[in-house]
């Protein structure tokens, strides 16, 4: 949910899992096992303006005409996007902007990646896989890490550090699917020369014009390149925020606010799934 890997905004306040207060024949509820939320930011966001589209909206026709007025494109809908731009580009290759040429340049192109940390973190059955060839390699790589990630034994009182285990393995993760996805277009990404978890990701061997973008959450891990600086997030709802919706609300720009003021006459479901739109936009964009 959060721009910056550390900051957990969304786990304020929450009950600790295994708790007496749930009867202990009650299976506990995953995070993941409530919706998910997506949203992508492809071009540097502005808060007023930016051109917000639904994935009825993405057509080639609306891509070049945000291109060319340089507005950032936003969709909760990243895959939608990216294969949208995929076809307005009319080809799988590289698309960097030529200066020296007098055409007008071509939409961005969008490359992701989604997968989970553990097969079972993941029970969002909206949730494309990656690639086969990704997600086999992906597998190998974490075999040494699944173990201290999906440890059962795992006493209440070291839930802190379970929870750091599964970010590290998060972020490992998701250098392995930027790597595939930049290997796909002839990049090679050293995994060992990405920047540390806790930091913006970057990699000294990215070439200019190439962008990057890593969103995390409960074992479920979302990376995107592009030619266009790129903002991706990711969250799960969480039904106990309807209690202090109000409150989360307020944390969110003035734009976004008035957003969710039009909807204020809803069900507090609706509004609830309208704040976690708004908050993974928020955050989407301060990535970019």
């Amino acid at each position: 949910m959060t721009a910056r890997e550390g900051k957990d905004v969304s786990e304020t306040g929450e009950p600790v899992e295994g708790s007496s207060a749930r009867a202990a024949d009650t299976p506990a509820a995953r995070p993941t096992d409530h919706p998910a939320y997506r949203c992508v930011v492809l071009g540097h966001a502005v808060s007023h303006g930016s051109a917000s589209l639904s994935t009825g909206s993405l057509s080639t026709d609306s891509l070049s005409a945000d291109s060319s007025n340089g507005e950032p494109l936003i969709s909760h809908d990243p895959h939608a996007l990216a294969a949208a731009l995929a076809s307005a580009t009319g080809s799988a290759d590289r698309v960097l902007q030529n200066e020296s040429s007098e055409s007008p340049p071509r939409p961005a192109r969008l490359w992701l990646a989604e997968a989970c940390v553990l097969p079972a973190s993941c029970a969002d059955s909206a949730a494309p896989s990656a690639s086969s060839s990704t997600d086999a390699s992906s597998r190998r790589s974490m075999r040494d890490l699944q173990a201290a990630v999906d440890n059962a034994d795992t006493p209440v009182s070291s839930a802190k550090t379970r929870r750091r285990q599964q970010r590290e393995a998060e972020s490992h993760l998701a250098r392995l699917l930027l790597g595939e996805l930049a290997a796909a277009q002839g990049i090679q990404l050293a995994l060992a020369d990405w920047s540390p978890r806790g930091q913006a990701p970057h990699h000294p061997a990215l070439p200019a014009g190439f962008h990057v973008s890593i969103a995390h959450r409960h074992g479920h891990v979302l990376v995107g390149l592009a030619t266009a600086p790129l903002g991706l997030d990711l969250e799960y709802r969480n039904p106990r925020h309807i209690h202090d919706l109000d409150a989360r609300i307020a944390m969110l720009p003035t734009d976004a606010r008035e957003r969710l003021a039009e909807i204020s006459h809803l069900s507090e479901t609706e509004r609830l799934d309208g704040f976690y739109r708004e908050w993974v936009r928020y955050e989407a964009e301060i990535k970019t």
